[in-house]
């Protein structure tokens, strides 16, 4: 919590002084909202529906918000006949699991439902009850863990432990994520994954610097490469899970313009691996389901980046996250972007207007960004 009014403090002064402009290009967010609907349209092109099984997906979809309206219905149903079957827990085919808990948790955050008394049950309480030591099956899902726990009340203990647990089990400083080799994209997922606990607890400043300066060791010309040991060629997948990073957290917030540069180029090397149809990326030249997943995370995180960007002084956005002129697309069906991550707590810095003007501008953003969303969602 400390760390969020910090930033929000950060953020306000920046409003009531002038900044340099952007030298990056910065795309259109209809641009970026359409390559989320064709991602999430590419991806979901086969599918009937969504249940407690297949929430892992689900949650990356609904979270980027792309419309689910065809899915909510029977999502909501399996997931509480799920818990009926099993007395109030989460239990998928792969068992009662951290992973299910938090990804069941973000789709139904997105789906605006209420997960302390989802008909009846406290599934933030069952959750926060299992084990935060326990290991997912495969480190990047830490960073579902790490968003569910943030979405649910008194669970600041709980987020540290699973914090601590994955830096002192995976984590070397200067190297990154040591899993199954060291790599750019192990590196991405972990800077994710410990910005819910940054933000949370205001731990982790030095080790996430870090990580980003391990992270920036992969970027090659045209994006980021896998490892250079195994070649320094840019691939989409870490050009996507980087910029997903880079928008996560950001290591100096006083100095936006840098953030924006970074993340705007990221982005612009990002849409060169696009493949058959908008929002569709490849992998080694083919349209890639796999691929599609990781830049739809990215994108969601990115567009909210750029929403600030195209907003002019003196048209904050509303507390809905609407602009009146400057954004001309419809915003994401989801709240803006509720993972409270650096680049959701940190996003518009005008170049020119008043101090009244500055201050409005910062207490809309704050609203914009779903900042007071998800601490009510908290305190509840």
């Amino acid at each position: 919590m400390k760390k969020i009014l910090s930033l929000i403090t950060a953020i306000c002064i920046m409003l009531m002084t002038s900044v340099t402009a952007f030298a990056a290009e910065v795309p259109s967010s209809e641009k970026v909202k359409a390559q989320i609907d064709g991602a999430a349209a590419y991806i979901t092109k086969d599918v009937q529906s969504y249940g407690v099984d297949q929430a892992l997906d689900f949650c990356m979809i609904a979270d980027s918000g792309a419309d689910v309206s065809k899915y909510k219905d029977g999502f909501i149903k399996d997931v509480k006949s799920n818990l009926d079957t099993n007395k109030g827990k989460i239990v998928s085919a792969y068992g009662e699991n951290l992973t299910t808990y938090g990804a069941v948790i973000i789709a139904l955050t997105a789906l605006d439902e209420d997960i302390s008394d989802f008909y009846g049950y406290d599934i933030g309480k069952a959750f926060l009850a299992m084990d935060p030591t326990a290991e997912p099956v495969s480190l990047n899902y830490y960073r579902i863990i790490t968003q569910g726990a943030f979405y649910c009340e008194n669970s600041n203990e709980f987020l540290t432990k699973v914090c601590d647990t994955y830096i002192a089990n995976h984590y070397t400083k200067g190297k990154g994520v040591d899993y199954y080799g060291y790599s750019c994209d192990n590196t991405a997922y972990f800077i994710d994954t410990v910005s819910y606990g940054y933000y949370a607890t205001d731990k982790y400043e030095d080790i996430l610097k870090d990580a980003i300066a391990v992270l920036d060791t992969y970027k090659v010309d045209g994006g980021y490469c896998f490892n250079p040991e195994y070649g320094k060629e840019p691939n989409a997948d870490s050009t996507a899970l980087a910029l997903m990073a880079h928008s996560a957290y950001i290591a100096d917030p006083e100095h936006l313009d840098k953030h924006y540069e970074t993340v705007n180029s990221i982005y612009a090397d990002l849409c060169k691996f696009e493949g058959s149809g908008t929002g569709i990326f490849t992998y080694d030249g083919d349209d890639s389901i796999y691929t599609t997943k990781e830049a739809l995370i990215a994108l969601s995180y990115y567009y909210w980046d750029v929403i600030f960007q195209e907003i002019p002084d003196d048209e904050p956005p509303t507390d809905d996250g609407e602009t009146t002129t400057a954004v001309t697309s419809e915003p994401t069906t989801a709240k803006p972007k509720t993972t409270v991550s650096a680049a959701n707590t940190s996003k518009k810095s005008p170049a020119t207007g008043s101090n009244a003007a500055a201050v409005s501008a910062a207490a809309a953003f704050i609203a914009a960004t779903g900042m007071l969303a998800v601490l009510k969602k908290k305190e509840k």
